[in-house]
């Protein structure tokens, strides 16, 4: 599983559709910037705009699952503790 972050300043994925950028935290073990990983990311942020959307609004505000198949999904301390440090700003 993927956790992603809406992100202003830096970015380790790009939305195809509107170009938002997103800090990405992989599950242990997984390479968040590996080719395929990339491609199931963009994939799933692609998937949120409708046909005649192509606005940033289109994706969660908040930090967002993106899963890579079935199994359990862990929960990722660094991306919640992230999230409050951006949310005290």
């Amino acid at each position: 599983m993927h956790l992603c972050q809406p992100s202003k300043l830096s970015a380790n994925v790009r939305c195809p559709v509107c170009g938002q950028g997103f800090l990405i935290y992989a599950e242990n073990g997984m390479q968040a910037g590996h080719t395929i990983n990339r491609r199931m990311i963009q994939h799933a942020l692609r998937a949120h705009h409708t046909t005649h959307s192509t606005s940033s609004s289109a994706h969660p505000r908040n930090t967002f699952h993106i899963p890579n198949g079935p199994g359990s999904h862990h929960f990722l301390a660094s991306a919640a503790l992230s999230n409050l440090l951006d949310n005290a700003l």
